[in-house]
């Protein structure tokens, strides 16, 4: 898990860096399998350096958008995303919790509470490359 962790930080700082069109987008479903509490962890952990990588790019100037020429972070995806990273956080704890709490009991709707907050976060990263 630490080498596809790695592998997906290293592409996308590179993809960051390379020559683009468009700034890429994070597609969890095909990183990570999301469908054990792990696979969630770690689905968290790679949305959470998507997230500060977005964030460390410089801001857009009023009036420009992301592009190959002009590559920024527009303010109002920051905005959408401290959001979604937060409710992802909250999911992701809950869904841990309740699978140490209660291991015999079914975590499907816990677990898909989670992958709904993880997958709202690539919509808020894919909108911010757009």
């Amino acid at each position: 898990m630490r080498k596809l962790f790695a592998c997906a930080a290293l592409a996308f700082g590179l993809a960051l860096a390379g020559c683009q069109t468009v700034l890429p987008s994070l597609n969890l479903n095909t990183a990570i399998t999301l469908n054990t509490v792990y696979g969630i962890e770690n689905a968290y952990g790679i949305a959470v350096n998507a997230a500060n990588a977005y964030k460390a790019l410089p801001l857009c100037r009023t009036g420009t958008t992301p592009g190959a020429a002009n590559i920024c972070a527009k303010r109002s995806v920051i905005v959408n995303l401290q959001g979604a990273m937060r409710r992802a956080r909250v999911a992701v704890n809950n869904l841990v919790n309740f699978q140490k709490t209660y291991p015999s009991v079914d975590i499907t709707n816990v677990l898909s509470a989670a992958q709904t907050a993880l997958l709202d976060v690539q919509q808020v990263l894919a909108s911010g490359a757009q």
